[in-house]
């Protein structure tokens, strides 16, 4: 059997540790920004007192918010006997008109003017240094979490065997992989038939750029097991054209898909009508069929898996396999990829 359970071959991948990274360098732009607002873009400018003389409201069409207003402020001020009306580059709630204001503009130009306020410059300084003290907070978390998971599970640099051993059941059983919609944390689960909960994904730290902290807890045998999922964004390409966009993760800091390898887990996808359908080997046995279905995956719920068309995410699972956890990650990692084609 081919070793290839990924069908196209990444060429970009920005692993978790580089998106900390990038809010890192945005915090030192913004900081940058703030100290060029503040102290480079009016050197050279002249201190005058402008009055306010007209405040215009109009629609904010760049707004998210509904009903969402700009204001435009236009000053008049007198430089070397001239009078000069322009427009002001902010406006606060504070401004009235009639109201006198500290304005700064060019002597070579003076109709070029900026607000006399350090206001906007320690706003941006201040959301900068917020941001990189986040972004330094979530590098250093982020290693000593991943630092520590790895010290418990892994000795002399080669992992512990990640799953339980295969056991088969007298009978084949079948269980529902569901996803919990509308939350960043990603959190998934397994159910049987009668909504049992077999086994489940808990988020107990979440990050939203660094590597996030789950507990997968094997809820038939009472078995808890902690790993520390990163974040992997990956473009791939046939070396000609760009084929497929979708993201992976890391789990404790290494490839889901090599992890999964290393347990001789291989996945052979094939398509029924309009549903994925993924056979799973282990060790080059078969020990489960995964079908993506809708988001009511049971046949007795209304508008159910006959009658709705498969969504991200969501799989019924047909298996003889006792231990689910090797099923479960597969499922959790075909999901969590948004990827549709294997072999």
């Amino acid at each position: 059997m081919k070793d290839n359970t990924r069908l196209f071959k990444p060429w970009l991948i920005i692993p978790s540790k580089v998106l900390a990274a990038l809010l890192l360098l945005v915090s030192l732009v913004v900081i940058g920004v703030g100290v060029y607002v503040g102290f480079f873009e009016s050197r050279g400018f002249e201190s005058a007192t402008a009055t306010i003389v007209r405040i215009d409201e109009e629609d904010d069409v760049t707004s998210a918010e509904p009903n969402a207003k700009s204001y435009t402020t236009t000053v008049t001020y007198t430089v070397d006997g001239k009078a000069y009306t322009e427009v002001l580059d902010t406006y606060t709630s504070s401004y009235k008109v009639g109201k006198e204001v500290k304005i700064k503009y060019d002597p070579a130009n003076p109709a070029t003017i900026h607000a006399d306020s350090p206001g906007i410059t320690i706003y941006l300084i201040g959301l900068g240094v917020l941001l990189l003290a986040g972004s330094i907070f979530t590098i250093v978390k982020n290693s000593r979490q991943r630092r520590e998971v790895q010290e418990e599970k892994y000795e002399n640099g080669e992992p512990r065997p990640v799953f339980s051993p295969s056991r088969q059941l007298a009978e084949e059983r079948e269980v529902y992989f569901l996803t919990d919609l509308g939350t960043a944390k990603g959190t998934c689960h397994l159910e049987d038939g009668d909504r049992n909960l077999l086994y489940e994904a808990q988020c107990d730290k979440f990050s939203l750029v660094g590597d996030s902290l789950y507990t997968f807890v094997d809820w038939e045998h009472n078995v808890r097991q902690q790993y520390s999922v990163g974040k992997t964004l990956t473009q791939s390409s046939d070396g000609l054209f760009v084929l497929d966009n979708h993201s992976s993760f890391l789990l404790d800091g290494r490839d889901i898909w090599k992890t999964l390898h290393e347990n001789g887990v291989r996945i052979e996808t094939g398509l029924d009508g309009i549903k994925w359908t993924y056979t799973l080997y282990r060790d080059e046995e078969p020990i489960a069929r995964i079908v993506s279905t809708n988001k009511k995956v049971h046949e007795e719920d209304e508008g159910g898996i006959l009658s709705k068309v498969p969504f991200p995410g969501f799989f019924r699972i047909w298996t003889r396999e006792e231990n689910l956890d090797v099923i479960f990650l597969t499922a959790f990692a075909i999901g969590r990829t948004d990827m549709m084609l294997y072999n």
